[in-house]
């Protein structure tokens, strides 16, 4: 049933990231065009990274803590190595804050088992 969470995250994320290409931002509203994707990215990452896990080892991240401590590695890679990295990377607090909300929005996605009764 977990795994089963993670393909419907994977693609929703996937579908939503998409429509903000495509669509969203050019409504002109400056959240999609600088912080949605940055939203999106951490429960993209580790629903992608658990069906990775899941098919290759039969194994899955499932501690907050250990999820907590991956996306404080990503938002510095993502924030601060990028600096350095990438041409044109700007630091944005902005940008952590909406890596963690995706980090509980995830969590809860995965944890909350109302959330996707039809499944079962």
């Amino acid at each position: 049933m977990k795994i089963r969470k993670d393909i419907i995250i994977l693609i929703c994320c996937a579908i939503l990231y998409f429509a903000n290409q495509i669509c969203f931002k050019t409504l002109g509203i400056s959240f999609f065009n600088d912080h949605f994707n940055d939203l999106l990215a951490i429960p993209l990452y580790f629903s992608a990274m658990n069906l990775i896990l899941h098919y290759s080892l039969n194994k899955e991240v499932r501690s907050f803590k250990t999820l907590f401590l991956m996306t404080v590695i990503l938002s510095v890679l993502g924030e601060y190595v990028s600096l350095y990295t990438r041409k044109g990377s700007v630091f944005d607090y902005w940008d952590i804050l909406c890596y963690f909300i995706g980090l509980v929005a995830y969590y809860i996605m995965k944890n909350y088992q109302k959330m996707f009764r039809y499944l079962t």
